[in-house]
């Protein structure tokens, strides 16, 4: 997998494989990120969350880490 560990987050770099608009209006950006060699998993997230001028067919990085308030 594509996942970096570092100062107590993780960050995971995911393909943009598409953006698909939703009945209500709404989108959804579906990535993709490779778990093992030539495995593949997918999440989605609402587009909203997206970068400005983000496309389908970019790489973008995605930080997680624990909220400590």
């Amino acid at each position: 997998m594509d996942c970096k560990e570092k100062e107590g987050q993780k960050e995971i770099i995911a393909y943009l494989d598409r953006i698909e608009e939703l009945e209500d209006g709404s989108a959804k950006a579906v990535f993709l990120f490779e778990e093992e060699e030539d495995e593949f998993s997918q999440f989605v997230l609402p587009a909203n969350f997206l970068p400005e001028n983000a496309s389908e067919g970019e790489y973008l990085t995605i930080k997680i880490f624990r909220n400590e308030e």
